[in-house]
């Protein structure tokens, strides 16, 4: 057994909002030095309480630690992580992936408890830094890294993306499955998995642009189906939820996944599926039938808007009647739709004029979505406040309109999408009223949730105490109903019912 190498999954949120997602990152980074040889070990809050404790008894003859982090909460228990290390290990290089070093490498690498920095898709980066780590080689030959060499920041080329046929499949025998199997709308036993890495569009809210140059990579279908067979035989799973940021890109792989799966008899179902409003509109009705029957429940798309002036100021490239043409599809085979939107872009540098623009992204965006609860009951919306990223297309727009970004990379563990408490929101961007952004925090997490049909089961089914079940159904049903009152009659004023359901929703943990 060769030496080994510890990673560390930080929670995405704080404790009151718990997140049972596998390690997809830290399991892809893993999967050519797990055949290898090499002694992984994976800590994540999930399965290790006591993780700090975990992290720095298992440094120990490790080679490097690897840390994974999107922006926002990951960074601040990654850094807490980091520091105990650093205290007992000094010399241990530790090195950070994920999306936010990936778009801010220099700044993360500046950081006293960041060594190296792994950028964009790290399958083969990652496992050739392990081996000049533990060999004593010289890291410029290694491309996608961003590290410190005698205090200066060296930035060397991008990796190229790779096939994901180049690599072995994900080590899911690396962690605990059991406990990071979800209840979703579409199975009980559903584990996470991803066939394909980047995104070929231009969105210029997104950082994939920036993280992967719109280059996209996959699994074959050949390739797709024997893994899901394989997860399906081991780990007793009834369904998989497909992370892809855009599985749909190549119609011809879906529709041979789709064949192997009818053949195959791979009584699988499969959701959460990301794709965009424009390509699945041009799907044939054929297609829709064959991804039904072949298990497909649930679909994640980005409509964003009812406006199509936002659509166009955002480059999503859609029409805003896309996702009504979608809809029909999927109401047509029953198949749920999680949409999204966002909202609070910056129009102007005066900022009543953003925020007058603001409430009309809202209003066009609810008539849109009246529009598709009309033609298909089975969707769950969320809305989102727009936060700019470092260079993305509308950030430096944003920025001269007034946003309080992160000096250092300890710092923007507070800059959060979302926030947990409404009673503590903190609104970054100056065009938006704080009201605004209350009210599309009641949207996403009240209303919208309310109305999904599918909401009362997957909370319900977590709950095993009888007692405390009937009070779930009770307090259920009343907030569904004031809920069905306040969207049929279009009034959100006086939400003293809101914040008592936020109360509940953040110290309950039930979602």
């Amino acid at each position: 057994m060769k030496k080994k190498v510890v990673l560390f999954h930080p929670n995405p949120f704080s404790a009151t909002r718990p997140y049972y997602g596998a390690p997809l990152g830290l399991l892809a980074i893993s999967r050519v030095l797990d055949k290898e040889g090499y002694e992984i070990k994976i800590i994540h809050p999930v399965t290790h309480k006591k993780f700090k404790q975990a992290v720095v008894e298992e440094c120990e003859g490790a080679i490097c630690l690897g840390i994974s982090s999107i922006t926002g909460y990951q960074i601040q228990e990654g850094r807490e992580v980091a520091q105990e290390v650093k205290k007992q290990y000094p010399d241990l290089p530790i090195v950070w992936g994920g999306w936010h070093p990936s778009i801010l490498p220099r700044e993360t690498v500046k950081d006293e408890y960041v060594d190296i920095v792994v950028k964009g898709q790290a399958e083969r980066s990652f496992t050739e830094l392990v081996h000049c780590l533990e060999d004593g080689g010289d890291l410029k030959k290694v491309k996608g890294l961003t590290y410190k060499d005698n205090g200066a920041v060296v930035d060397n080329p991008p990796a190229p993306l790779e096939s994901l046929d180049n690599f072995p499949p994900l080590p899911y025998h690396l962690i605990d499955v059991e406990k990071f199997l979800n209840n979703q709308e579409y199975g009980r036993r559903s584990l996470n998995y991803y066939t394909s890495y980047g995104c070929p569009h231009r969105c210029g809210f997104c950082v994939e642009e920036i993280v992967t140059k719109r280059g996209w990579t996959s699994l074959s279908a050949e390739r797709m189906v024997d893994e899901l067979e394989d997860m399906k035989r081991k780990y007793d799973i009834d369904s998989v939820a497909i992370i892809d940021s855009n599985f749909f890109t190549n119609k011809n792989r879906v529709r041979r996944m789709c064949e192997l799966m009818l053949e195959r008899g791979v009584n699988l179902k499969w959701g959460n599926v990301n794709g965009r409003t424009a390509t699945l509109k041009k799907y044939e009705d054929e297609l829709w039938g064959m991804m039904k029957k072949s298990g497909m429940e649930c679909i994640l798309t980005g409509a964003e808007s009812g406006d199509q002036e936002t659509l166009d100021y955002m480059l999503k490239d859609i029409d805003a009647g896309d996702v009504i043409e979608m809809a029909r599809f999927c109401s047509k085979y029953d198949i749920k739709v999680l949409c999204s939107y966002l909202v609070g872009f910056p129009w102007s540098t005066e900022a009543e004029v953003c925020q007058k623009k603001v409430d009309e992204e809202i209003r066009a965006s609810l008539n849109q979505i009246k529009e598709l609860f009309d033609i298909h009951p089975r969707f769950r919306f969320m809305f989102a406040l727009y936060l700019p990223y470092p260079s993305t297309t509308l950030f430096s727009k944003a920025r001269s309109l007034g946003i309080d970004i992160p000096e250092n990379f300890g710092d923007w563990s507070k800059f959060l999408i979302a926030a947990e408490d409404v009673n503590k929101l903190k609104v970054r961007q100056k065009w938006v009223r704080e009201d605004q952004a209350r009210f599309i925090l009641m949207l996403s997490i009240y209303i919208f949730f309310f109305l999904d049909p599918d909401s009362y089961d997957l909370i319900g089914d977590k709950i095993k105490s009888r007692a405390f079940k009937a009070l779930y159904f009770v307090a259920f049903n009343l907030y569904k109903g004031i809920v069905r009152f306040r969207w049929k009659h279009m009034f959100f004023r006086f939400p003293v019912d809101f914040y008592a359901y936020n109360y509940l929703r953040k110290y309950s943990r039930l979602g």
